[in-house]
């Protein structure tokens, strides 16, 4: 379930998240937070349960927002083959060039990899989440084929998950026009129609059409 923050609280997470892009995770005491953040100890004791709360709720923070905006290009862009191909290129290009991993990567090298691994569950499950939710919506509005949305789900925020650890190997996701050929080969049609055809083939689920899908929230 999504944390709703009041003004304290954001501030308290700006502070986090400054700060860490600063000097790295096991550098960032709650000390440090508080006077960035103009609050005391207690008072980020009282709202979050000691500082791994505080880094997972600052991680589940910036997901959201990437999430966020994935749905505003999602529900902005005509066409489900389109749509799929923004809103994904969008979020596996986030996994490489967000603050977080670039900054993360160059004040506490020896950290990030522990960072990634270790709270990796919070960032996939979020995004099994977020990508079922979709899938859903697209299969309730006719665009998507029925099919079970949540091994596609798990299959794409996994996929995104390791392009994090490790960006290249067989397709170089900085090049766009590469990383487009294989979300338009492989990620589209996956989407569209999940694993493969059941029992009678693609016809047994709902045709796609040429809608535009939401967050399902």
């Amino acid at each position: 379930m999504v944390r709703s923050y009041d003004e304290v609280d954001e501030r308290i997470l700006d502070a986090t998240l400054g700060r860490i892009l600063q000097v790295g995770i096991r550098r960032s005491s709650l000390d440090d937070i508080a006077r960035r953040a103009g609050v005391t100890r207690v008072t980020i004791y009282r709202r979050f349960s000691g500082k791994d709360d505080l880094i997972e709720a600052t991680l589940s923070r910036e997901i959201g927002r990437v999430l966020g905006e994935a749905t505003t290009i999602a529900t902005t862009t005509s066409g489900i083959d389109a749509q799929i191909e923004e809103t994904v290129l969008y979020i596996l290009r986030l996994t490489r060039t967000h603050p977080l991993v670039t900054q993360l990567l160059a004040v506490a090298p020896d950290e990030a990899l522990g960072f990634y691994t270790v709270r990796g569950e919070e960032m996939v499950s979020q995004g099994i989440e977020y990508i079922t939710a979709v899938l859903e919506t697209g299969q309730e509005q006719g665009v998507l084929h029925r099919y079970d949305p949540r091994p596609v789900a798990e299959m794409i925020a996994r996929m995104a998950h390791s392009l994090l650890l490790t960006p290249v190997a067989g397709v170089d996701f900085g090049d766009e026009d590469a990383a487009r050929a294989f979300i338009r080969t492989a990620i589209v049609p996956l989407m569209k129609y999940g694993f493969g055809p059941g029992p009678g083939g693609r016809a047994h689920g709902t045709s796609a059409g040429n809608g535009r899908v939401g967050s399902g929230s």
